[in-house]
């Protein structure tokens, strides 16, 4: 019924819940709802929210097209004509396309980081903030969030030692929703490097000038690492993953 609209009759149960598994799913060569949903939403607003339920989404996107949420028919409906008034006919053009390992992603932290603060397995939250296109498809729409944790922390010490903050950045939802793993390695480091951001928390170099100076260099504290809410930087795709992709140009799908 919050599907189709009504409850389906005159099939057998498991062929009723297979229709519903290939309409939220895209089994069989069917384009998911969500993926219809994450296309309409970023045509809008050029940006997905993966965080409210499909119903809560639609009716989001219907008060800003039509002024109030439309009722009376399932949500398939209801998004189909959405999608007739976004592209011709209805029809979005779905691609397959492998993300390489080393893509650059950008992100924002919504969690932030402080080596004196900070917990190891403390969740750590982000939110792609630029589209990741390959060939003129859309592979990481921005907008969605993502979600890793806290593996390790070193609080500032004796010997100048800074604080160290390392994050397992998980997995970010693909524009089908297939959850991408992101991590900073060589290319994300190097462009965090031209952003004048810190990849992690360099080590202050301790010069050992014989026992007084090693003496003296004890109560030199080093320097907290923060990392605060809002700063963006530069992630990048951990391993080669295959996706759908919204194209911007005709395909044959």
């Amino acid at each position: 019924r919050d599907v189709l609209g009504q409850p389906e009759s005159g099939s057998a149960f498991l062929v009723r819940l297979q229709k519903m598994v290939n309409l939220l799913t895209g089994a069989e060569g069917e384009v998911s709802l969500k993926m219809k949903l994450n296309a309409v939403e970023w045509a809008m607003f050029q940006k997905v929210n993966e965080g409210p339920s499909i119903s809560r989404r639609l009716e989001q996107m219907e008060i800003a097209m039509f002024g109030q949420a439309q009722t009376g028919a399932g949500l398939a409906d209801r998004l189909n004509n959405l999608l007739n008034l976004m592209w011709p006919g209805g029809k979005i053009y779905v691609g397959e396309t492998t993300i390489p390992k080393g893509t650059l992603v950008r992100i924002e932290l919504l969690t932030g980081l402080d080596s004196e603060r900070s917990q190891v397995n403390d969740p750590v939250t982000y939110r792609i903030v630029e589209d990741v296109m390959i060939d003129n498809q859309v592979v990481i729409p921005a907008g969605t969030t993502g979600s890793g944790h806290i593996v390790a922390v070193n609080a500032a010490g004796r010997l100048g030692q800074d604080g160290l903050v390392r994050v397992e950045f998980g997995t970010a939802p693909a524009m089908d929703s297939t959850p991408v793993a992101l991590q900073v390695a060589e290319r994300a480091t190097e462009q965090n490097k031209s952003l004048e951001l810190a990849a992690g928390a360099s080590l202050a170099g301790v010069v050992l000038l014989g026992p007084i100076g090693l003496a003296a260099g004890y109560f030199v504290r080093g320097r907290p690492h923060v990392v605060p809410v809002g700063t963006v930087f530069y992630t990048e795709v951990a391993r080669d993953t295959k996706v759908k992709s919204l194209s911007l140009v005709p395909t044959g799908r």
